[in-house]
């Protein structure tokens, strides 16, 4: 008897085991969107694959907008979402002086609509402002270029000469972060500053052509080496060096230089000339996608306690920072891709799934 109601129970057991539930999912059925300020490079259209694949598996309506650098038209499209009923929205790349006075009437005219603000600094007053309910996303971006340097330094001693590729300051917050960086090596003494291209446009063919010019007046012997802030603008940087024979190694040896951000593209060159392409200094975009879109559902579900920042490794914050990585273009494998970087090629900050923010109902695992 006692045999029998010992296996009962545990058949009973086994029963409410296989019957119990997943976690119930609290943002199944809502409705989000991507609004990105500037165009759709790779990276972001890496980040924005993510977020299609997360908020799928949530059972979510996913929309994505690129605005291709128009500031008003990235406004009028948040108007836009949020006055059509969105419930949460992604948005990226907020200028630094205009996004703060907009977001606060957003919210304030919105209060139940969930905003994430990726590469978005609140400013005003003279200073730095929040906006309570929202989290701010970024890239540990002045490693991002740090990383970079130290390479050069490490090559060419203290002092190392070099020329960035940027917009100049107040152009775009990402920008603005990464040059606190360069600021403090050149401060340091670490770095000389040779000169600087900038771009007109957010292009490979502008940055390709602003290039080209300026490498014609520049002459090889005063320089170490080009670090471009965005890999757009090293991919029309590379393009230039490879076609000019002053710098291409035809004559001497060639000019080395790196970039912020990695994409396909920039692994088929950095494999085909690691001489010239030499470092990438960047975090996973599409693990950045993802990241991005789990800090919205937790705002969408209120679990704004499980918000994780992997930077400060605190929870409940709303000021999230994601680490950067070296890639070396002497570590790339002939067959490496940006989805393996992760085995073997990059530092074990590219790829960490430990950076994700979870819930009972939206496992680390949920799309891996």
């Amino acid at each position: 008897m006692r045999k029998f109601v010992a296996l009962s129970l545990a058949v009973m057991m086994l029963f409410v085991m296989i019957a119990a539930p997943a976690a119930a999912n609290p943002v199944a059925g809502k409705k989000v969107a991507y609004i990105m300020w500037l165009a759709p490079a790779t990276i972001f259209q890496m980040w924005r694959d993510a977020c299609a694949d997360l908020t799928e598996a949530l059972d979510v309506d996913f929309e994505f907008f690129f605005c291709n650098n128009d500031f008003n038209l990235w406004m009028d499209t948040i108007r836009t979402c949020a006055a059509a009923g969105y419930d949460g929205l992604l948005i990226s790349h907020g200028n630094r002086d205009g996004s703060y006075v907009f977001l606060k009437e957003i919210t304030e005219q919105y209060p139940d609509l969930k905003i994430v603000a990726f590469d978005t600094q609140f400013y005003a007053d003279g200073q730095d402002q929040k906006l309570t309910g929202v989290t701010q996303l970024f890239q540990e971006d002045k490693s991002l270029v740090t990383v970079l340097l130290d390479e050069f330094v490490e090559q060419f001693g203290e002092g190392a000469r070099l020329v960035k590729v940027w917009r100049g300051p107040n152009y775009n917050s990402p920008f603005d972060r990464r040059e606190v960086g360069w600021q403090e090596y050149e401060a340091a003494g670490k770095i000389v500053t040779v000169g600087e291209i900038q771009p007109i446009a957010d292009t490979m063919e502008s940055a390709n052509i602003v290039s080209a010019a300026y490498l014609q007046g520049l002459n090889r012997d005063d320089v170490d080496g080009i670090v471009a802030y965005y890999d757009l603008y090293g991919q029309g940087l590379y393009n230039a060096l490879v076609e000019n024979d002053n710098f291409n190694g035809s004559r001497g040896a060639a000019l080395p230089m790196s970039s912020v951000d990695i994409d396909p593209v920039d692994i088929t060159n950095m494999l085909t000339r690691p001489d010239i392409w030499t470092a990438a200094g960047t975090t996973d975009w599409t693990l950045n996608g993802e990241i991005a879109m789990r800090l919205l559902m937790l705002q969408l579900a209120g679990e704004y306690d499980k918000i994780y920042d992997p930077a400060s490794g605190q929870y409940g914050v709303d000021w999230v920072e994601i680490p950067g990585s070296a890639i070396l273009a002497s570590s790339l494998n002939p067959d490496s891709t940006v989805d393996d970087l992760g085995e073997g090629v990059a530092p074990d900050t590219y790829g960490n799934l430990s950076y994700l923010s979870v819930a009972d109902w939206m496992p680390a695992d949920l799309i891996h």
